[in-house]
C-alpha cells in the first residue's frame, strides 16, 4: 500500500484499513500477513490503537472499536450529501410505499462504496433489512457500478486496476448506454433486485448514487419505470442544491 511518507501513521491505517474489512476480526499475525509489518511493531500499535479505542481485543481477535464511530459519526453527521439527500430519499421511500423495498444513499470511498443511509418499508421483510450490507466493492454492485460509468474509463482503470477494469468495463459500457441507469438481479440477496443513478452535475464524476432494492420489483427494474424518472429527478435536485451550496 503507498503511504503518506508518516511511517507509524501509515501502518496504523494499514491495520485498521485491514480490520475494517474484516466481521469477525483478526489475530495479530493474520494482521501481519496481510500488511507485511512485522509482528513486533504489530503488537505495538495495536496496544496503541486499543488504548484510543480505535481497536477492540477480545480472545486474540482484533476488531474496529467504538472509537472509530465517533469519527464517522462526525463525518457523515456534517456530510452534505447526506443532509440534502436524506428528504430526496424519503420522497423515494413513499413512491414505493407499498412495495418490499430499500432506499439508500451510496457514498463512493476509494475502490468502494459505502450505504450512508437507509430507509425502508413496512413490507421490506426484517431479514433482507438485517442481512444487507453496508458497504461493497465498488465495481461489484448497482450503485458502485451506476457513479463508475460516470469516470473516464482511464479514471477507472487507475482506481480499480487492470484486471478488475477489463471485467467491469462492458457493463459500465452498457449503463451509459441505458442513460445512467445501473441494474442488479440477486447480486447481494437471491430474489433481490436493485435499480440506481448517479448523482452527477452536467459531466462531472458522480458524487455519488440513490438506490432502491427490493423483492419482487422486476417491472420496476428498468429505465422507463416510473421509479427510475423518480430516482432521476431526485439525483438531478441532489446535485443541483450541492452545487449551489458549494463555495465557488
Amino acid at each position: 500500500m503507498q503511504g503518506s511518507g508518516v511511517g507509524v501513521l501509515d501502518k496504523c491505517m494499514e491495520l485498521t484499513t485491514c480490520l475494517s474489512f474484516s466481521a469477525r476480526g483478526l489475530t495479530a499475525l493474520e494482521l501481519a500477513r496481510q500488511t507485511g509489518i512485522d509482528r513486533g511493531t504489530i503488537h505495538r500499535l495495536l496496544k496503541a490503537l486499543v488504548y484510543w479505542k480505535q481497536v477492540e481485543a477480545e480472545d486474540g481477535l482484533y476488531r474496529l472499536g467504538a472509537g472509530a464511530l465517533l469519527s464517522a459519526s462526525s463525518y457523515l453527521t456534517r456530510l452534505p450529501l447526506r443532509r440534502v439527500a436524506l428528504p430526496y430519499a424519503i420522497d423515494l421511500q413513499n413512491v414505493i410505499s407499498d412495495r418490499p423495498a430499500i432506499v439508500s444513499v451510496a457514498l463512493p470511498v476509494g475502490d468502494q462504496i459505502v450505504l450512508i443511509d437507509r430507509m425502508w418499508t413496512a413490507t421490506t421483510p426484517f431479514n433482507v433489512i438485517a442481512d444487507l450490507d453496508d458497504r461493497f466493492d465498488i465495481d461489484g454492485c448497482t450503485s458502485g457500478r451506476a457513479v463508475l460509468a460516470t469516470f473516464p474509463p482511464p479514471a477507472v482503470e487507475v482506481l480499480l486496476g487492470q484486471e478488475r477494469f477489463m471485467a467491469v468495463e462492458p457493463r459500465l459500457d452498457a449503463i451509459r448506454e441505458n442513460g445512467g441507469y445501473s441494474l442488479g438481479y440477486s447480486e447481494q440477496r437471491k430474489g433481490l433486485s436493485s435499480i440506481a443513478y448517479p448523482i452527477c452535475h452536467a459531466d462531472r464524476p458522480a458524487m455519488g448514487a440513490l438506490v432502491v432494492a427490493g423483492l419482487d420489483m422486476e417491472a420496476d427494474m428498468r429505465a422507463s419505470s416510473s421509479l427510475a424518472h423518480h430516482m432521476q429527478r431526485a439525483c438531478a435536485g441532489i446535485a443541483e442544491r450541492l452545487v449551489m451550496s458549494t463555495p465557488s
